[in-house]
């Protein structure tokens, strides 16, 4: 069962090695900004992945895959700003992971619905 999870895991990793690359970041709100897009991106295709891996689990419900995902989106700004030299604690990033979180479970769904992706 577990073995369902590890896109996901993988995954995670990935957003985990790119949130903690140091680099020089000055903070503005800018919501559209491609940046910004890549946040909606990375986070989306997470939420995407742990709820086709918990498709074949049914561990959790749906809400809990988003919620989960969302607050490892304000997680990884908070050590940004708290261990990351040069990077900052943005509140639009958050909103973009947030966004991005959405935009996957809504995918998701359609997909479903559409028979894009099966239930087996």
């Amino acid at each position: 069962m577990i073995k369902a999870y590890w896109p996901a895991f993988v995954w995670l990793l990935v957003i985990t090695g790119l949130s903690v690359m140091p680099g020089v970041q000055l903070p503005s709100f800018q919501l559209f900004a491609m940046d910004k897009l890549a946040h909606a991106f990375v986070y989306g295709v997470l939420t995407w992945l742990l709820l086709r891996a918990n498709m074949r689990t049914n561990r959790w419900n749906e809400l809990v895959i988003f919620c989960i995902s969302t607050s490892y989106g304000v997680l990884m700004e908070f050590v940004q700003y708290a261990f990351i030299p040069g990077r900052f604690y943005e509140i639009d990033d958050m909103l973009a992971n947030a966004f991005g979180c959405i935009i996957g479970w809504l995918c998701f769904r359609i997909a479903l619905k559409t028979n894009i992706i099966s239930q087996a």
